[in-house]
């Protein structure tokens, strides 16, 4: 059988070579194999209509699809793990909407759709039944949860969102335009978000971009504070600057391609008022990236030709990151080399460097999984940890050195019935919508929408407030006001009786790379005001795993020695005015220490039992497990929401923030690996919710445009008289056509452009 290679380059990573099987003589080549070199293929099978029939990933895990006669898919039976191969089994009805969804322990998740591809009710295991109405226009009306709480939605003549209210429960309101008296700048985009913690304000300056946002949060007494954010652009439109609440400004530096290339600090002035514009500090300098967009590394500003610190990462041939360096070389700081299996896994971490206490070996660690890629074994820090789990990804079992314990998953869901560690044993109740309601010493109260706004640990009891964005602005008891940029990341911590800055977070596309904090001397009037800067080193998922000072790059806070799940905690030292605490985790998550979980933007994680306390608001759209985390993986995948998980790319995309924009209505920033995009008109039938942001298609669509233009790229140096490889680019383009057709049907809000096909195959 005749077989032809090709090699091309696709959008964001390295070479791929892929090979292609012409079927019964004709040109009609298939898609056969894919492999990033030189680790081991993934293969492809098809059947006669081009149905995906099996997928053998590296070490010889073999996926297998099956489908119906009307060439739906009917079930996929997973790999073979612990004897048996997981299948999740789908049905239909009478117009091709999926009818029945049933994972691996053979429960059923139940849709009713009707003619016009609206979904009217959900049955789930999980978090009861969902039943939803819709308008004339197709906008989601009314939403009723399993606890038989109901939303109900309220749009303008544009079908733009722009009221909801809850059972029992402060309603939000979004306006656009500028309101009774529109602003041009502002048309178009929303100007006016109330919701229970107050109201967010935004004004827009020339094209349309994104000036300022003024969050006031009145809390839950009499306190009331505005913090607000504000963007300079430069003349080519990207985001020159962002200063913060509390005076503190931002600015960023790029090259001629865009990327960022410094960022530095204008402080907040001395007394405490605006910005310091006569004065500046570089916070890092000199960052460099690689040919397909990763940063490669940069320069700390206090970097010196006599004393250089510099944070240095570096990329195999299959474009993984291999190395990292964490804190500085000549303050007990480490460089981490990152080893993968055959399949692209992460199979340990070994470290070297200068230090003693720890010791660089000492931060070893080895890791070990199944064949659907999740965690069975930990080891590091002389300590060791093993999971198991069951057929649809719940652990079952942990093992922490000698001692083991048992988790029980209610056998007619994937609720978490009770664990006896590590910890306290716990014994779970939960809401008719799947929340943890108590485990025995939490008390979780949830209001009309669903968030918790009341979490008693014993005798502390933390009362906590919710934007329209659904971010988490308001905490009692160890908490604050939080401030986040447009992309959802934490930026501002802030004292909620005074409104003064605690912790300012500043980061580089998706990674944090600094942390600002005060230090406020004297007495009113005569105050004086100081900005401490301090390095935050993060790992290659954008966890922070170590903080060090620029006085002399000592480390003041250090989470590098820990379990995969993130249980261990962090390792805090004095750091001249007292132990130096930080409180971000995982992409996305936030440690609250009045309850011991992982506040993460959509649920709340608990890294005891490596799960949610709360089902995934956008249902089976999240993975077949509506409570797991990482997908049972999280040193390669991270869910910066708490909605979707994926894994990280291969060169992540280089930091390029372009814009201030609106997207759907909400703002955004405009930032490459951006997936945190708030779209506050927009109405999804996400399994009921909101589809705030809408991560499942932006990650469809932006892994499609991709996917497209590595196509254009290749077609365009493809020679017009190879016929053999022109009919095979055809037929990959149908089969990419075809899942743009999937995509557009199901994101039609997000839509992706087909590629057409010619009778020579070629765009010249």
């Amino acid at each position: 059988m005749t077989r032809r290679t090709l090699s091309h380059l696709t959008s964001g990573a390295l070479i791929v070579v892929m090979t292609y099987t012409p079927l019964l003589g004709a040109y009609t080549g298939t898609l056969a194999s894919a492999q990033s070199v030189p680790a081991a293929p993934t293969s492809y099978k098809y059947d006669l209509v081009g149905n995906l029939k099996e997928v053998t990933a590296p070490l010889g895990r073999v996926t297998t699809h099956t489908y119906d006669s009307f060439n739906r898919l009917k079930q996929v039976e997973q790999p073979l793990t612990n004897g048996s191969r997981p299948t999740i089994k789908y049905g239909y009805d009478g117009i091709d909407q999926v009818a029945t969804v049933t994972d691996p322990r053979n429960l059923e998740t139940r849709y009713s759709v009707d003619g016009l591809g609206n979904r009217n009710e959900l049955g789930s295991p999980d978090t009861g039944l969902t039943k939803s109405t819709y308008d004339a226009a197709g906008n989601l009306k009314t939403s009723m949860d399993g606890r038989g709480k109901t939303n109900t939605y309220f749009y303008d003549a544009l079908n733009r969102l722009t009221r909801i209210d809850y059972t029992g429960t402060v309603g939000t309101t979004f306006a656009y335009d500028g309101g009774a008296t529109p602003l041009p700048n502002a048309r178009g985009k929303m100007t006016l978000m109330t919701d229970e913690s107050g109201y967010t304000k935004y004004t827009y300056g020339a094209f349309g971009r994104l000036a300022t946002k003024a969050q006031t949060t009145t809390g839950l007494g009499s306190y009331t504070n505005t913090h607000t954010l504000a963007y300079g652009y430069d003349v080519d439109g990207r985001l020159a600057s962002v200063t913060y609440p509390s005076g503190n400004r931002v600015n960023y530096g790029y090259n001629h391609a865009g990327q960022v290339t410094s960022i530095t600090l204008n402080p907040v002035k001395a007394d405490g008022t605006g910005t310091n514009i006569d004065s500046s500090i570089v916070l890092l300098n000199n960052i460099t990236y690689a040919p397909f967009g990763g940063t490669t590394g940069w320069k700390w500003g206090n970097s010196t030709e006599a004393s250089e610190n510099k944070h240095v990462r570096t990329y195999d041939l299959d474009g993984r990151i291999s190395s990292y360096t964490l804190g500085s070389p000549s303050a007990n700081g480490v460089v981490r080399t990152v080893i993968y299996d055959a399949a692209s896994r992460i199979k340990g971490y070994t470290h070297v460097g200068t230090g003693t206490a720890p010791s660089p070996a000492s931060l070893n660690q080895t890791f070990g999984y199944d064949e659907l890629d999740r965690l069975t074994s930990y080891s590091g820090n002389g300590t060791s940890q093993t999971y198991a789990y069951d057929a649809s990804g719940n652990r079952i079992k942990a093992g922490f050195g000698a001692n083991s314990y048992t988790n029980t998953i209610d056998p007619l869901s994937n609720k978490l019935s009770a664990t006896t560690g590590p910890g306290p044993a716990k014994t779970n109740q939960y809401d008719g919508a799947g929340n943890l309601a108590t485990d025995g010493t939490l008390v979780v109260t949830y209001n009309g929408r669903a968030r918790p706004y009341r979490i008693q640990n014993g005798t502390v009891t933390a009362h906590q407030l919710f934007n329209g964005l659904e971010q988490r602005v308001f905490q009692t008891n160890g908490g604050g006001i939080f401030v986040y940029d447009e992309q959802g990341q934490l930026i501002g911590e802030y004292n909620y009786v005074n409104g003064k800055a605690t912790r300012e977070t500043v980061y580089l596309g998706n990674l944090p790379v600094a942390v600002l904090t005060q230090t406020v001397t004297g007495t009113a009037p005569a105050q004086s005001t100081a900005i401490n800067v301090f390095h935050i080193h993060p790992d290659h998922l954008g966890t922070p795993r170590m903080i060090t000072r620029t006085l002399d790059n000592k480390i003041v806070w250090r989470w590098d020695n820990g379990d995969p799940f993130g249980l261990t905690p962090p390792t805090e030292y004095f750091s001249g005015s007292g132990t130096f605490t930080f409180n971000l985790r995982m992409p996305g998550q936030y440690y609250d220490r009045n309850t011991n979980l992982f506040y993460n933007y959509h649920r709340d994680y608990d890294p005891q039992t490596g799960r949610y306390i709360q089902s995934d608001p956008i249902g089976l759209r999240g993975g077949i497990n509506t409570y797991g985390y990482a997908e049972g993986n999280p040193i390669s995948k991270i869910d910066p929401t708490g909605r979707l998980a994926f894994l990280i790319p291969l060169i992540p995309s280089a930091a390029s923030m372009v814009n201030v924009a609106f997207f759907g209505g909400s703002a955004a920033v405009v930032a490459y690996g951006a997936h945190k995009v708030a779209q506050a008109n927009r109405v999804a039938a996400n399994d009921g919710f909101i589809c705030k942001p809408d991560e499942p298609c932006l990650a469809s669509q932006k892994s499609l445009n991709a996917e497209r233009n590595g196509l254009l790229d290749f077609i365009g140096v493809t020679p017009a008289t190879d016929v053999e490889t022109l009919v095979a680019i055809n037929n990959l383009i149908i089969n990419f056509n075809r899942n743009v057709a999937a995509h557009n049907k199901t994101c039609p809000h997000l839509p992706v452009m087909p590629l057409p096909l010619t009778p020579t195959g070629t765009y010249r």
